[in-house]
């Protein structure tokens, strides 16, 4: 998948390397976690009690990280896509260390998701995009959930396993949510009550 652009705040990194305990946020209010901003044709705001990403562009991403850096995790938030193309992505964020290393997780406005590696600034697809009945289509909202145990992922929607996978490229970094654009230049995105609990 082709990427033109890719918006983050340019916050600074966690200085923990983990927290000791389980991370819920349901965005009722700016904690100062999670990266908020303006930039180009993107933005992430903490506005009515969620995280709302918004990209302005065709083939761009925008995403908003956590100041939460983990290894093996399990988490789970709501999604739903407010406005935008069926084709276009939401999703999360894993193991994020620089601009150009971390995963990806994908899922659709049009019921598919995927699983990706953002490599040295290129994007390895580990998982093509996949149908799944599993998945709540259109503005239909979505319980998202990824598990991390060293190289071992696994997927779900809304209760239901999608599929699993292994990559051993990053073992930690931080957490993150983001909304992509394809042909469709204009995509929003709502997230809330999100989760991270550790082994």
């Amino acid at each position: 998948m082709a990427v033109t652009a890719l918006a983050a705040c340019d916050s600074p990194s966690p200085t923990a390397p983990a927290p000791a305990k389980d991370f819920h946020d349901t965005f009722a209010q700016d904690l100062g976690l999670w990266e908020t901003f303006t930039e180009g044709n993107a933005s992430a705001a903490i506005t009515g009690g969620q995280l709302v990403i918004t990209v302005a562009a065709p083939s761009s991403v925008g995403l908003s990280l956590c100041a939460l850096n983990v290894s093996d995790f399990d988490l789970t938030v709501t999604t739903s896509q407010a406005s935008g193309g069926a084709g276009n992505s939401l999703g999360a964020i894993l193991r994020y260390t620089t601009p150009g290393n971390f995963y990806r997780f994908d899922v659709t406005g049009d019921g598919l998701w995927g699983f990706s590696r953002r490599q040295n600034n290129d994007w390895v697809r580990i998982v093509d995009l996949t149908q799944s009945s599993a998945i709540n289509t259109g503005g239909g909202a979505n319980l998202l959930r990824v598990t991390a145990h060293g190289s071992r992922f696994e997927f779900y929607a809304n209760g239901a396993l999608l599929g699993r996978a292994t990559d051993t490229n990053e073992t930690v970094g931080r957490v993150g949510l983001f909304a992509a654009s394809f042909d469709d230049p204009n995509i929003q995105a709502a997230f809330d009550d999100i989760t991270v609990s550790l082994p």
